[in-house]
């Protein structure tokens, strides 16, 4: 009977509430992300795929609790390609060619080796 009752009856989910940082802590979370980006994509030695990158992330962040429900990938591996955009470093970057959820690939701007992309020159 609860199982009937459930699909009628669900339990509103809890709302997530915005973190707010101040300009040091927003910094120290940039600098790590910086950190542990540019070792995945010197791991990788190419080019990144941006879903590849979401998952490495979060296995290097060690965000394995049991918890009701996983961090979906797709929406991970999409605020991490907004926050890189944004923060405007000066090696590691993201190409994404259009704005679907967790497409595009991540590099080091320093090493021609992990670019996504290399025309030939004549």
């Amino acid at each position: 009977m609860r199982r009937i009752l459930r699909l009628f009856f669900r339990e509103a989910p809890v709302p997530t509430s915005a973190w707010s940082l101040s300009e040091q802590q927003r910094r120290e979370v940039l600098e790590l992300l910086s950190e542990i980006g540019l070792g995945i994509v010197a791991e990788g030695r190419g080019p990144v795929p941006l879903m590849k990158f979401g998952q490495r992330v979060l296995e290097r962040l060690e965000t394995n609790p049991p918890r009701k429900q996983p961090i979906p990938l797709p929406h991970f591996a999409d605020a991490l390609k907004r926050v890189i955009l944004d923060m405007g470093h000066d090696r590691l970057r993201v190409m994404s060619p259009t704005d679907f959820l967790g497409v595009g690939y991540v590099y080091n701007a320093e090493d021609p080796e992990t670019w996504p992309y290399r025309g030939s020159v004549r």
